[in-house]
């Protein structure tokens, strides 16, 4: 929503911290006169009709606010190309979008605003009125950070070829990285994970559900069970690792492929011992992206400037798309 109306709001009122669904609360959610929260709290950037399109959002430059009416959300719960549950659209009204012009009213409405606003942003779009979102993706406790798992981290990132994008040091600048487009047709940067500060939240927890579910609209894609689970072996094909990764970078990557399970030990595992494979390569790749993190420059600790979001605004300052 927007933030040209977070002077106008007044001093702090209740933080919208539950996550109870809104059917919990329908007294106090019927109460709200949610049209003209919206229109106070959200239309400037979001639009009247919900499409993205709000008097401020061209001066927002790039990424642009989300269109409701598309239905299509990028931090949820739920599988990829699945709606979001309300839960997460809740947690993303009150906890906002770091890094972005999103903020986090969770410190300027109550919990039944927030709900509100649930609400009503669903009502732009059809799709929720004749689908449910699918049951959300599983999301276990985290083993807790190691060596072994940081260790393990860089081979998955590279056999995954998560460096085509976000670059070899995880700084969004791989070789498909100015190539890449959204929904939208808008050009969209890989995130630089050495910035850390992730829209999704920077957690264990919320890195794993990025990764697991992906980002809806972008070409950020969810890392489904099949995905890691890739066969190893000393005749694993290592061609395409050759072909993109440097020479020290290839052997590390092809070393570490020698000792997992080739295709056939994979199709004789138990489905536990799958499981645990899939977890252990999903929970390394979280630690060793949480590890490229550098600590914040003084002027982005103070002022919490978004490169992404500057970089946009300077080209629609320029005109160009």
């Amino acid at each position: 929503m927007g933030v040209l109306v977070l002077l106008a709001l007044g001093g702090p009122v209740p933080v919208c911290s539950a996550q109870a669904p809104p059917s919990a609360v329908p007294d106090l959610v019927s109460a709200v006169d949610a049209a003209r929260l919206y229109a106070d709290a959200c239309a400037a950037c979001h639009g009247a009709r919900g499409d993205g399109r709000g008097p401020a959002a061209r001066g927002l430059g790039l990424p642009r606010p989300r269109d409701f009416t598309a239905g299509v959300f990028k931090f949820r719960t739920t599988p990829s190309g699945s709606l979001p549950s309300d839960q997460d659209l809740f947690r993303t009204i009150s906890q906002g979008v770091a890094g972005t012009w999103m903020p986090a009213w969770g410190t300027r409405l109550t919990e039944a605003e927030c709900w509100a606003l649930v609400r009503y942003i669903k009502s732009f779009a059809p799709t929720f009125r004749t689908e449910a979102p699918d049951p959300p993706v599983p999301l276990p406790s985290p083993p807790g950070r190691s060596r072994e798992l940081i260790s393990e981290g860089p081979w998955v990132y590279a056999v995954l070829g998560c460096a085509q994008c976000h670059g070899e040091r995880g700084r969004g600048n791989g070789p498909s990285a100015r190539r890449l487009s959204d929904d939208y047709g808008d050009p969209i940067r890989p995130y630089d994970f050495t910035r850390g500060a992730y829209k999704n939240g920077g957690s264990p927890e919320a890195l794993y559900r990025t990764l697991r579910t992906g980002l809806s609209g972008t070409p950020m894609p969810a890392l489904e069970p099949s995905v890691l689970a890739y066969a190893g072996g000393a005749n694993a094909d290592v061609a395409g690792l050759r072909r993109r990764l440097p020479p020290a970078e290839f052997d590390g990557a092809a070393t570490y492929l020698t000792r997992e399970p080739n295709a056939a030990e994979l199709a004789a595992m138990s489905p536990a011992a799958l499981d645990a494979l899939v977890e252990r390569r999903l929970w390394a790749l979280v630690y060793y992206i949480q590890s490229l993190e550098r600590r914040p420059s003084l002027p982005y600790r103070l002022l919490r400037e978004d490169a992404e979001a500057a970089v946009g605004a300077a080209r629609t300052a320029a005109g160009k798309p």
